[in-house]
């Protein structure tokens, strides 16, 4: 199975080339009864990402957590509401919309963080945690769990790490050689997902992950449009035929 994720890839590849991307929000109708074109709410990129899908041990410090993850070389997707680099966001959000859509690597976050340009505070870093498929059909096998805060008799973490943009660094003291980048990612206070088929963060750590609205745990996929996912669903799936529905008499 060592060759699944690059088989992931291209099947991702194929099928966003034939079209662009346009998961956008509707369009808002003014009092003028003249429309304002909203941007993509994902837009698609090719390259080198830091991945932290799978950061289960992230460290808090403050209203930030320091997160561990994989340097990866695939196409992979920004959510564009979640770019920390505030001219890269309106330069993103303004070229790419519903009425003209940004093909693969046409957004400027893609170009940002091909070429080192992301900026956060004065800073530019070489590296951003971006999302792709990497892994996930491993993922999707370690059962995904509800985690609520509020729920009675719940036992898990309080906070997780939502690593969406966020900016990272090559880790000269990595000790896990398959996860040589460190992202500063955000700290949330509100239900989410369990990523690790529990909700509590490996030794002592936090977990990086999504809200829990961000995830149809009956279906097993996103409750929105996310780009080339079904095409995943499919190269994760057993390798069978599928039954017929029944016939109507």
């Amino acid at each position: 199975m060592r060759f699944q994720p690059l088989a992931i890839a291209f099947i991702i590849w194929i099928a966003m080339s034939y079209g662009s991307i346009c998961i956008a929000e509707v369009d808002e109708k003014t009092d003028n009864s003249t429309y304002i074109d909203a941007p993509q709410d994902f837009v698609v990129c090719t390259g080198w990402h830091a991945l932290c899908t799978d950061s289960n041990d992230c460290k808090m410090h403050g209203d930030k957590a320091n997160c561990d993850c994989m340097r990866v070389n695939e196409t992979h997707i920004v959510y564009t509401g979640e770019i920390q680099d505030y001219e890269v966001k309106n330069l993103t959000q303004a070229k790419c919309t519903n009425e003209h859509p940004c093909d693969i690597d046409q957004a400027p976050v893609c170009t940002a963080i091909k070429t080192g340009q992301y900026e956060l505070n004065g800073t530019k870093y070489d590296w951003v945690s971006t999302y792709s498929y990497r892994g996930w059909c491993d993922i999707l096998m370690r059962s995904l769990t509800a985690c609520d805060q509020n729920a009675t008799g719940y036992s898990g973490d309080k906070y997780w790490a939502i690593c969406d943009c966020a900016p990272c660094m090559e880790n000269q003291n990595a000790s896990n050689p398959d996860k040589p980048l460190i992202c500063e990612c955000r700290v949330k206070n509100e239900t989410f997902v369990g990523m690790n088929g529990s909700c509590t963060g490996d030794n002592g750590g936090i977990m990086s992950s999504m809200p829990l609205w961000a995830w149809d745990f009956r279906n097993s996929t996103y409750p929105f449009p996310m780009p080339g996912y079904e095409y995943v669903q499919g190269a994760c799936a057993e390798l069978k035929s599928d039954s017929l529905p029944p016939r109507s008499s």
